[in-house]
């Protein structure tokens, strides 16, 4: 055989080789697309498919009155899935410039030339999947949606949005530790995280796929979950009480340096509060809500804490409110180096009972309770647990201070415990426990539960209501009941809190001051001043408890420290609450004519037109006549503040306490969409 015949046979033996893997390798290509395409195609889909999560929109806190306490805004971003049906090539040249045209019209922004060039752009790229815009508010999306192509059904026209939200707290700092937050890096607190179930919602799910590294598109489906949004919480906080609330315990801190204070205004007969304050000093010299004290700073009380003792010594029939006991010269020697001082130089001498509890005798408290209790003091303690000062009211809010309650046997007790807990020392309460006692006083014997939630809301229309509890029995018997109120009042009238005296509405209460404890260290120099009760004395609506510690302006009675703010609030809750003083209104000469009053909310004054025996007339002016215009805002009250900008789709930024001084964009200035108002507050 020739050279040339050997290597044709061995090149076609080659070639047939060449054609048998040939054929082997399509043979498999057929098997794998056609036998096992199917197990093939689904372990792709499973390997560039992933469950998203869709966050819901949380629920909103309100106030009574409906404003917004803590609201979620909901932010927006869209995406385009330029692989749909409805955005093939012919489509996206014919609508691309209108497109264009009407982003830079919706978004404020850009030109059309350039939103177009990216279409195109996006087009060319395979995944063909990328984002339109970012952070949008609601009707802007609504807008997106009107365009070309983008009106399509989404697995049509190819537009995906996605949202997100930001919690914002319309009125500022007002409440705002009592409303808390909800954060994965943060303590959680207050009402967000009380009834954080219920405010969450639920999770939405939907099925995305990843066409590239870093591109991603929703795959439209049956399995898809659309999330439910969180439901909304009326609080019983009354804004405009809130508000007056702040702004006097604020001023009074100023006056007084002092390092923090707290104030609480609790409805008598419902135990709702209506407002509740908390301030600490910063190091800026100004002050904010760091702390919730009202309810987790559980201290001694001091003097306040003699209604809880005289209420024991009147129901066990010891004492009667006319008897008489002797002070002498405002000392008793307790034990060897302990001797107990009265505030009076000299002491009050031979006085009533009532006068004792008037002037706040320690004296006078000790000796009662030594006397009566020395040999039983389980008799004494039993009216503390009765009164429930040896357990936490139980509010739903974290973070509430245990009381402290001693027993003979416990860790500390001693002889000197039963005269030091008659004046409030050696027992540890909250001010909102403390309010809790003497709100029960105002309300006929009867403790109420503070509540700090009304109902829970869907769509506007309440699905669980939240009615006033009583806390265990009753108090007391309806004998000790009115030498109590009796003995309160005369505090006001003759007694410590006699500069709370006036002639609007009637005040009774309990003044209170106490050294602060360092623990094993004793007694430090620093002081709480503190001012409890309730009015109108003769027929309570409101109590309230106002503490201020460590005032450092050379006064530190709380008379003269808490007193003050508590008067304050009495006179402006009393003017604004025709509930409260209907009573005056009937024996108050009417005068001939009354003033102007400018920026008054509408409904109360249509209110007072109706009940008011005067002629009223109430005048609706507009802020300003032009709607595209700022309203002038300058002296207003930050609740109506933010009502006017609300109604113009504006979002303010709440800078201070009081009315409204400054404001940025200034009146009348032609403001465009999604502005954000600064309002600078002063007193």
């Amino acid at each position: 055989m020739s050279t040339k015949q050997t290597i044709s046979r061995k090149t076609n033996l080659v070639a047939l080789f060449i054609l048998v893997g040939a054929l082997a390798v399509v043979g498999r290509v057929v098997h794998i697309q056609v036998v096992e395409g199917e197990k093939w195609r689904e372990t792709a889909r499973k390997q560039s498919e992933f469950v998203q999560r869709i966050e819901p929109v949380r629920g909103n806190i309100l106030a009574t009155d409906g404003s917004f306490l803590a609201i979620s805004l909901p932010i927006y971003d869209v995406f385009w899935d330029l692989s749909c049906p409805g955005a093939h090539r012919d489509s996206l040249r014919k609508y691309a410039r209108t497109i264009g045209e009407g982003l830079v019209k919706i978004l404020k922004k850009g030109k059309a030339s350039d939103y177009m060039n990216n279409i195109y752009a996006a087009q060319r790229i395979p995944a063909r999947y990328f984002c339109l815009a970012r952070g949008l508010r609601h009707h802007q999306v609504e807008a997106i949606k009107k365009l070309p192509i983008l009106s399509m059904p989404p697995y049509k026209g190819g537009m995906i949005v996605e949202s997100r939200s930001t919690r914002e707290k319309p009125l500022g700092i007002l409440a705002s530790r009592t409303i808390g937050r909800v954060s994965a890096n943060e303590e959680r607190l207050g009402l967000e995280a009380a009834y954080d179930s219920e405010l969450i919602g639920k999770q939405g799910l939907r099925f995305m796929e990843k066409l590239s590294k870093n591109v991603v598109r929703p795959v439209f489906g049956e399995n898809a979950v659309e999330p439910e949004d969180g439901l909304d919480i009326k609080s019983s906080i009354d804004a405009e009480i809130q508000e007056v609330l702040e702004n006097e315990l604020n001023r009074q801190l100023i006056a007084s340096q002092a390092d923090h204070g707290t104030a609480v205004v609790m409805e008598v007969k419902t135990g709702y509060i209506r407002a509740i304050a908390n301030l600490k000093r910063g190091d800026d010299g100004n002050y904010y809500e760091s702390y919730n004290y009202a309810i987790g700073e559980s201290i001694e009380p001091g003097s306040t804490m003699k209604l809880a003792s005289m209420l024991a010594l009147l129901e066990d029939g010891f004492v009667h409110s006319s008897d008489t006991i002797q002070t002498g010269s405002g000392e008793l020697v307790l034990a060897p180096n302990v001797t107990l001082h009265d505030s009076k130089t000299g002491g009050h001498g031979k006085i009533s009972v009532a006068k004792a509890f008037e002037v706040s005798s320690n004296i006078a408290m000790a000796k009662m309770v030594l006397k009566h209790y020395k040999n039983q003091p389980e008799k004494f303690l039993e009216h503390y647990r009765r009164l429930g000062l040896d357990k936490p009211t139980g509010i739903e809010i974290p973070g509430e201070g245990n009381p402290l309650v001693k027993r003979p046997g416990d860790e500390g007790w001693s002889m000197l415990t039963m005269p030091m807990m008659a004046i409030g020392y050696e027992i540890r309460q909250t001010p909102l426990q403390i309010l809790t006692m003497f709100n029960g006083i105002a309300n006929g014997g009867v403790r109420m539960k503070p509540l700090f939630v009304e109902a829970i809301l869907e769509r506007g229309k309440a699905i669980k209501t939240f009615p006033p509890m009583p806390l265990g029995d009753r108090m007391c018997s309806d004998t000790t009941l009115a030498q109590l109120m009796a003995m309160m009042t005369g505090v006001v009238q003759n007694g410590t809190a006699s500069n709370l005296k006036g002639h609007v509405i009637p005040i009774a209460g309990k003044t209170g001051t106490v050294k602060i404890s360092a623990g094993k260290q004793g007694y430090t120099k620093t002081y709480q001043a503190s001012f409890c009760g309730f009015f109108p004395a003769d027929n309570p609506s409101y109590s309230c408890i106002v503490a201020v510690t460590n005032p450092s302006a050379n006064a530190y009675y709380g008379n003269v420290v808490a007193g003050p703010v508590f008067k304050k609030v009495a006179d402006q809750v009393y003017s604004n609450s025709y509930k409260v003083n209907r009573f005056h209104y009937s024996k108050t000469p009417r005068p001939a004519a009354l003033p102007l009053v400018y920026n008054g909310a509408v409904d109360q004054a249509k209110m007072l037109k109706k009940y008011l025996p005067v002629n009223i007339k109430v005048a609706v002016h507009r802020p300003t006549k032009d709607p595209k215009a700022m309203p002038d805002l300058q002296g207003w009250n930050v609740t109506d503040a933010v009502v006017a900008l609300a109604e113009r789709g504006i979002s303010p930024r709440i800078i201070g306490q009081g009315k409204v001084r400054k404001q940025t964009p200034a009146p009348g200035t032609h403001y465009p969409e999604n502005t954000l108002v600064l309002l600078e507050l002063a007193p």
